[in-house]
């Protein structure tokens, strides 16, 4: 770590427990993205957040609180998202943080006529909550090895997570979502990967879908060894124009609609577990697919 931010660092650990003001920690990630990269730390405290702390073009950056729990960023009435990224962001961490409130804890800030362009972003041990239309949402962002990890979901009136057209090769793994309308959508993705995560009392569990008004492509995403519980709809859902995806040895129980509703085509669907299902086990609404129960 560079001199400036270790001493940006020192001075967040340095302020009162009770909450920073939200221009200074904006500052503080400015002269840290501006310095080319190294570690910001969020002290314990409530931190009111009005305006969405922006991350443009962060390179090398970690933001990281020192208790996942105890440091909190906390939106207005009428915040829109926590944190903003855009432009071209990579190596960047966000860890140990309680995200509370807004329309969305992290999103990306998009301008016409730019692509934001995202590599090996890196969410973990984090704690999002009553957000009102998603935790994490990146919808058109071209990004690449992207990891979501070890982070908590609950109370949130949309999605938890939501991967766009232009997430590629990246992961969501080992998370825990809970009373979200959805826990994790996946909309015109492809080649990512969902495993290991807990998901309970949402109204559908996990969705792959197509994007809005892009011809279908083969998606090839792998939903794997998930454990998903009292769904309120469907637990798994797959929607028309959906091709070629993997949902492989997933525990599926108690889904007051079907365990597995497919739609699109070629989807792979190989021992999966699913009891309890309101409707059926696997409902096969339209096109061919391998099924090996």
């Amino acid at each position: 770590m560079n001199r400036l931010l270790l001493l940006l660092t020192l001075l967040l650990l340095c302020q009162p427990a009770s909450a920073l003001p939200e221009a200074e920690i904006q500052r503080y990630l400015d002269e840290a993205i501006k310095a080319g990269g190294g570690e910001v730390v969020i002290p314990p405290g409530v931190h009111l957040i009005e305006r969405g702390l922006r991350l443009k073009d962060a390179k090398k950056l970690r933001i990281i609180g020192l208790d996942a729990e105890e440091c909190v960023l906390k939106a207005a009435a009428k915040t829109n998202s926590l944190f903003l990224l855009s432009g071209a962001c990579e190596a960047l961490r966000i860890e140990k943080l309680t995200f509370e409130g807004g329309q969305d804890a992290v999103s990306e800030m998009t301008e016409p006529g730019l692509m934001n362009q995202f590599a090996k972003v890196h969410v973990g041990r984090c704690f999002f909550q009553n957000q009102r239309r998603a935790g994490v949402l990146l919808p058109k962002a071209a990004v690449e090895a992207l990891e979501i990890e070890d982070c908590t979901f609950r109370d949130i009136d949309g999605t938890g997570i939501v991967f766009g057209e232009g997430m590629t090769g990246c992961s969501i793994t080992h998370n825990h979502l809970t009373r979200c309308k959805v826990g994790i959508t996946l909309a015109g993705s492809q080649r990512c990967l969902v495993a290991s995560n807990e998901i309970s009392a949402c109204g559908t569990g996990l969705l792959i879908t197509a994007a809005a008004e892009v011809q279908t492509i083969e998606q090839g995403n792998v939903v794997a060894l998930n454990a998903i519980t009292g769904s309120l709809g469907n637990s798994i859902q797959l929607n028309s124009r959906s091709l070629k995806n993997s949902v492989i040895q997933n525990e599926i129980s108690g889904s007051a609609g079907d365990g597995i509703h497919l739609l699109g085509d070629a989807h792979g669907v190989k021992g999966n577990k699913i009891t309890g299902s309101g409707r059926k086990h696997i409902a096969i609404q339209e096109g061919k697919h391998e099924i090996v129960e």
